[in-house]
């Protein structure tokens, strides 16, 4: 089952040079969203999409998690570089260093710099960091990413959607996803098995080519299915019985078929029923 999510985002906070092009003109006011679009192994990400108030898209950050880590990804769209973020992600905001001004970007416990820029930055954090992680529900992530155009303009953002403090600063609330697994077409037809019979004991309880059939069946597993089918079959072997010798090994291949969501599986077991003078 695919979860989706929507990433909300205020209109960014620019910071440091200040310049009058469209490029960085932003709109406080301006509610964005952006559908998540990557799905890694059942979870689909939460993506905040970086928008001027024109709707040009500066960037992203995409957050996600699998069953064992939790997934970051900075991004800079074309035009622009990253070079330098700090982040920190923690079970719940008092972890995290703020103050009455908000968070404090130099205490934040990781910090990344790129001499010639980057256009996008992952970061894979193990689950296993925060303890007994099985019992989380969210995490709470602080992210302030530097970007650079090529006139060597900076300006800074802060990824999130709750504000944080006087200065502007903001964190977001990540709702840890719960793993689905996709339902996988399974056919079990057990392992291979034999009988042996004199030809005698088979007079006695063989009368119809059913009872045959019952006798390789009863060289199935518990919990196989017996809707399956033989070949060769039932009628073959009988022929072969009649016809060819009545004291060989009659083997036969077993085959269980399923389908799940229009995907067909199949599984094999060789029976023997052996008969002997």
């Amino acid at each position: 089952m695919r979860n989706y999510f929507n990433a909300v985002m205020l209109g960014l906070l620019l910071m440091g040079c200040s310049v009058d092009n469209d490029e960085t003109n932003f709109n406080n006011d301006q509610l964005l969203t952006a559908n998540s679009v990557l799905e890694v192994d059942g979870c689909e990400s939460v993506n905040y999409k970086l928008f001027n108030s024109a709707d040009n898209a500066l960037g992203e950050f995409v957050i996600t998690n699998d069953k064992d880590n939790l997934y970051l990804n900075f991004a800079a769209v074309d035009g622009l570089l990253i070079n330098e973020i700090v982040w920190e992600v923690a079970l719940d905001e008092s972890q995290l260093p703020i103050n009455n001004g908000g968070v404090i970007a130099g205490q934040l416990d990781h910090k990344m710099k790129f001499t010639s820029g980057t256009k996008s930055y992952d970061v894979t954090i193990p689950l296993s960091d925060f303890g007994d992680f099985e019992n989380l529900t969210d995490f709470v992530v602080a992210a302030k990413v530097n970007y650079t155009n090529s006139l060597q303009q900076e300006f800074s953002v802060w990824v999130g959607d709750q504000m944080v403090g006087k200065k502007g600063s903001k964190i977001l609330v990540y709702t840890i996803c719960v793993p689905q697994e996709e339902p996988v077409c399974v056919a079990y037809a057990g392992a291979d098995n034999s009988v042996t019979y004199t030809k005698r004991q088979v007079d006695a309880i063989v009368d119809t080519a059913e009872d045959v059939e019952n006798l390789y069946k009863g060289l199935l597993e518990d919990g196989v299915s017996r809707s399956g089918t033989f070949n060769p079959t039932i009628k073959a072997i009988l022929n072969s019985y009649y016809t060819v010798s009545k004291y060989q090994d009659f083997k036969t291949i077993y085959t269980v078929t399923n389908e799940l969501n229009g995907e067909m599986c199949s599984d094999s077991v060789e029976l023997t029923l052996t008969i002997t003078r």
